[in-house]
């Protein structure tokens, strides 16, 4: 279904009324693989989606010939085309260069080519002139992750269909561990319910989650997070080995890790912590409801393992280390096992 902000430029039921491009941004590929299909189903009767609609992948390698073909070759079967970029943030340079340049210079009135564009990236990480272009002469949105109610509401009632159930907390690390992408919770239960289905006790438990499901990558700079926070040095050096295994840069530890300690500060040191904390960690953090109270509870409980002063000296410790991230003159590996160690050990 088309949101309110997509329709202005829909009213009309007519292809011809879209305006030449559109952004959709989002943290889950499920919601904008639903957007997608939202416009498809739009766009149903009104194109020859066989010659008229193309997909192009940022992740794979666009040829740029093909791309620009599509979009300046007039249709014999349709008012409009439409060319979809999947995952522009995972596109080269040159490939976004090339669609600046092609929507810098669409005619809004008499364009060939809609131009749909979706990314998982937040809206201030991506190239700031198409973004600009857009606003200017498109439709920017960008779409909420499902809450994760929605999302156990789905886990739950499929869990009953197929006889098992799942423990409270197995059902929240598994939501998390898909980063709350429905697409994946859905791919992901089919390894646990052909696990789960030859054992005699049809109940899912935490360990068999962690055994099981495939936690994404956002999620595994979380847990080394948390167990930083812990001040659970063993944990916190598994986890860095799995992530560099899968040779994963550990851009963002030291925004996620000052943030973490920020909030640990407003704990220690405000009357009304709990007020504090919670709307610091909506304004930088975000998420639904239910995931920034697990955050809330999780700091509070952190918090609780260092002193004031060591906070303080922790965000000089970070600090130092931000500076030394950016000189890259150190290897990365190296770097942050001294910095969990920094902070872990640190006795003020």
């Amino acid at each position: 279904m088309l949101s309110q902000g997509d329709s202005k430029s829909m009213l009309s039921n007519k292809i011809v009324d879209l305006k030449p491009c559109h952004l959709y941004i989002s943290k889950s590929n499920s919601v904008l693989d639903d957007k997608i299909e939202s416009i498809k189903k739009f766009l149903k009767g009104k194109i020859n989606f066989e010659v008229d609609f193309k997909i192009f992948y940022g992740a794979e390698d666009i040829d740029e010939n093909e791309l620009v073909n599509f979009y300046n070759t007039p249709s014999f079967f349709s008012e409009k085309k439409i060319a979809v970029i999947k995952n522009i943030e995972k596109a080269p340079p040159k490939i976004i260069n090339l669609i600046i340049d092609m929507i810098s210079t669409a005619d809004v009135k008499n364009f060939i080519t809609v131009v749909i564009i979706t990314s998982t990236s937040l809206k201030k990480k991506l190239d700031q002139r198409m973004v600009k272009i857009i606003e200017k002469i498109g439709v920017l949105k960008e779409l909420n992750v499902p809450f994760s109610s929605s999302l156990k509401k789905w886990l739950d009632e499929k869990a009953e269909l197929d006889g098992i159930k799942f423990t409270g907390s197995a059902s929240s690390k598994f939501i998390e561990s898909v980063n709350f992408d429905l697409s994946l919770l859905k791919a992901e239960y089919e390894k646990i319910y052909t696990f789960i289905i030859s054992e005699r006790e049809k109940i899912v438990t935490d360990s068999m989650v962690d055994k099981l499901v495939s936690r994404i990558y956002d999620m595994k700079i979380f847990d080394l997070v948390d167990y930083i926070g812990e001040r659970d040095k063993i944990n916190s050096i598994k986890v860095l080995k799995g992530i560099l295994e899968e040779r994963q840069k550990l851009e963002g530890l030291i925004t996620l890790l000052h943030r973490m300690f920020k909030s640990f500060l407003f704990i220690k040191s405000s009357d009304s912590a709990s007020s504090s904390v919670k709307k610091y960690i909506e304004r930088h953090i975000g998420h639904s409801p239910y995931f920034m109270s697990k955050i809330e509870n999780k700091y509070i409980r952190y918090s609780k393992k260092y002193s004031l002063i060591e906070i303080i000296r922790i965000f000089e410790i970070l600090n130092n280390y931000d500076i030394l991230f950016r000189l890259n003159e150190t290897e990365e590996k190296k770097l942050v096992l001294k910095l969990i160690s920094e902070i872990i050990d640190l006795k003020v």
